[in-house]
């Protein structure tokens, strides 16, 4: 099949598809096309200069981008491939499973999500004899998964350099030893034991690079230390690979991600050559210069001109009203306006906030208002608890090991195990290293045994169907061989039982696109399945920033332009928490296409005070001709109290009384009393840390996840370690 090339693609997207003689870094900048180059360019690989689909590796963050690429590619090549376009934890899952033998890891193990995570930490914590309230599981599960992240392993001599937290090393450690006892693997493990295993088995590493003949890597800014030293492991120094991406863009840095791999990919490949994507289809060029320079006062950047055809546009339009109120009133009589006098949709419009907090004004404003909304974020589907169940149930039966699922689901629906029961079959099984489908003792469950004896069983029959029925036919099974679906039935839940429906339709819809796969390749796709995906129904969306990537609208609001709401005020003063938080800024303006209002409160509720807010420095980087300054709906809100604060910092008040004595925390008593330099204290939002320095009541606190802040002693919820 023929492709157009230069029908299709601009100068530049023409020239980065048709180069492949060395490294090549793709610089994409907002809304530049960067998804055609990437898709146009595996259909080249494959059509002019003849790669095997199974030759080429694509690798992205998303199970919707992995789809839209394939559909896309075959749709250019006007036929289905087999092309390895995967995220990066389901290529690592993959390449687990099918080189397991050879790396030296069991193929057969489970994949836990972060929910699983907090389970098995507060099993870690109780056998240490730490209390959950104190030694919280999300704070260790934080911490693991970014030591992960830079491929430390509970065995290092010393992670004191990684965390100050005296007993994280003993955690991770028992953590880590459950997960190898069970055979499990949650996220983190994937890349890191995959890139682990490489260094070990030099001749499978050899065998993979020759295998991938061409690796591409989209948004390759938000990839993190493990993730791309995996991608260094596939690749030769000099070898075919293309990673996309903008830095810029690169704002997930609290979940890991390094914008120095952008940054400096041209030192790690010799002959890097860099291609930059400035042509812009979504936005006016007014939207395009105001963006420019905001992002243009971040130092280290590798830089690029944004430019579009489609015309100036509009000027930005800037609006600070007297309340949060009226900030929400402001922004909800305009979108009445628009749709009423413009002809635009609900679904036009997006309101963009930094915390998820700012959304319960703008829903408030909305409903007196009638404007139908959607806060975007809700529930994924694999996360329910039904779904949750039945993978557990499917997990198990792969996995007997899989100490987590079988938890899960013991009673699920009842069937009369309690704890000392099910402590028998850990004990006499699991325990003992063998899986429970083989028990060799189970006299101690007395009365229970046939409870016990009854659910082997029942797992050795669902085993036994996912091996010969097929996938869609093995689930119906599995409603009905459990008891579930009837038991959901019995007790009334009939959304659950209806998103049991849905579950059986994209297991059918899997196994049509998917002929001759097993049921074990739908579980890992669940597994894996970390995306949030939503439907762009008539209404407005209510969004963070950080949601917002990848997604564009023709008005956009960008609420909350005061300092200590955006940038965040746990930015501080690290210039490198800024930086992100302006790229964040800059991402949030990029998605407008149309229209963009950046709105501000003088005043707004904040722990139970209103607090007079300065506006955000963002807004000052922005050129004064390509603004439009207006007074927003001043809403006075009778009876609150004002307090005065212009610094990024934000302070944290008692909730319960709005007139609280500020010097107290929730517990009512004095707030920083009697703490000194060196002091160990405790926060009550950011746990445990040391006071590094001391200067007129402003406390420098190196927190033991490794954070330093900055803190008014007088305002802030904290005490001295006891």
């Amino acid at each position: 099949m023929t492709i157009s090339y230069d029908k299709y693609l601009n100068d530049k997207q023409l020239e980065a598809v048709l180069y492949d003689s060395s490294p090549l870094l793709v610089l994409a900048g907002a809304g530049s096309g960067k998804t055609r180059v990437i898709t146009y360019k595996i259909a080249y690989l494959i059509d002019e200069r003849g790669y095997e689909p199974g030759q080429i590796l694509g690798v992205t963050f998303t199970n919707k981008a992995c789809s839209e690429m394939k559909d896309r590619v075959c749709g250019l090549l006007g036929e289905r491939f087999d092309i390895w376009i995967r995220t990066f934890h389901s290529t690592a899952a993959r390449l687990l499973r099918i080189m397991g033998k050879r790396l030296g890891v069991s193929g057969d193990f489970s994949i836990i999500d972060q929910k699983d995570q907090n389970t098995l930490i507060g099993r870690v914590l109780q056998e240490l004899n730490l209390d959950t309230d104190t030694y919280q599981p999300g704070k260790y599960v934080h911490l693991i998964n970014r030591a992960k992240d830079r491929l430390l392993t509970p065995e290092e001599t010393d992670l004191s350099g990684f965390s100050h937290d005296p007993v994280f090393q003993d955690v991770y450690a028992g953590y880590d030893k459950i997960m190898r006892s069970e055979n499990l693997f949650d996220f983190g493990d994937l890349i890191m034991q995959l890139s682990k295993a490489l260094d070990r088995n030099t001749d499978v590493r050899d065998y993979l690079r020759n295998r991938f003949r061409y690796v591409l890597v989209d948004e390759f800014q938000d990839t993190n230390h493990a993730q791309y030293v995996l991608i260094k492991q596939l690749t030769l120094p000099e070898g075919t690979v293309c990673v996309v991406g903008d830095d810029d863009q690169s704002i997930y840095g609290f979940r890991g991600a390094r914008v120095e791999n952008i940054l400096h990919f041209s030192d790690d490949y010799r002959g890097c050559k860099t291609i930059k994507l400035e042509e812009n289809y979504r936005s006016y060029q007014a939207i395009l210069t105001a963006s420019s320079k905001v992002i243009g006062n971040n130092p280290g950047r590798l830089g690029k001109t944004l430019f579009t055809k489609r015309g100036e546009g509009e000027k930005l339009v800037y609006c600070r009203s007297h309340s949060d109120y009226g900030e929400a009133r402001y922004t909800a009589d305009t979108i009445t306006r628009l749709v009423r006098d413009e002809g635009y949709k609900f679904s036009d419009f997006a309101v963009f906030y930094r915390m998820n907090a700012q959304s319960r004004i703008f829903e408030s404003t909305f409903t007196r208002m009638n404007i139908p909304y959607t806060v975007v974020g809700s529930l994924r589907f694999y996360e329910r608890e039904e779904i949750k169940d039945i993978l557990s149930y499917l997990r198990l039966a792969l996995n007997p090991m899989d100490e987590v699922a079988l938890r899960r689901i013991i009673n699920k629906p009842p069937r009369g195990i309690g704890k000392k029961t099910l402590q028998v079959l850990f004990e006499e099984t699991i325990a003992r290293g063998h899986p429970f489908h083989d028990p060799r003792d189970l006299q101690g469950a007395g009365s229970r045994r046939k409870n016990l004896t009854d659910f082997i069983e029942l797992m050795i029959d669902i085993k036994d169907m996912m091996d010969r029925l097929s996938p869609p036919d093995a689930v119906k099974s599995i409603y009905r061989r459990t008891g579930y679906l009837e038991w959901l039935i019995n007790e009334g839940k009939d959304e659950k039982k209806e998103n049991l429906g849905e579950l059986y339709n994209a297991v059918i819809e899997f196994a049509s696109s998917s002929p001759g796969a097993e049921l074990v390749d739908f579980v890992e796709d669940l597994s894996l399945s970390g995306v949030q995906e939503f439907e762009l129904g008539n209404t407005v969306h209510l969004i963070t920033l950080h949601n917002a990537k990848g997604l564009e609208f023709p008005v956009v609001f960008m609420a909350g332009m005061e300092d200590g709401i955006f940038p965040h005020y746990l930015a501080g003063e690290r210039q490198r928490d800024l930086q992100e938080e302006r790229r964040l800024c800059y991402v949030g303006m990029t998605r407008a296409m149309e229209k963009l209002y950046l709105t501000a409160a003088r005043q707004r509720m904040l722990y139970g005070r209103t607090v007079e807010r300065e506006p955000s420095i963002f807004l000052e980087e922005i050129p004064k001709d390509l603004l439009i300054k207006k007074e927003g709906v001043i809403r006075e809100q009778n009876g609150r109290q004002t307090l005065r604060f212009t610094g990024r910092r934000m302070p944290s008040f008692n909730l319960s009384r709005p007139d609280a004595d500020d010097s107290k925390g929730k517990s009512g008593r004095k707030t920083g009393a009697g703490i000194k330099e060196s002091d160990r204290v405790v926060h009550e939002v950011f746990g445990s840390g040391i006071v590094s320095s001391l200067n007129n009541d402003i406390a420098e606190i190196r927190f033991d996840d490794g954070k330093v802040m900055k803190f008014m002693l007088k305002y802030t919820p904290i005490r001295k370690e006891t």
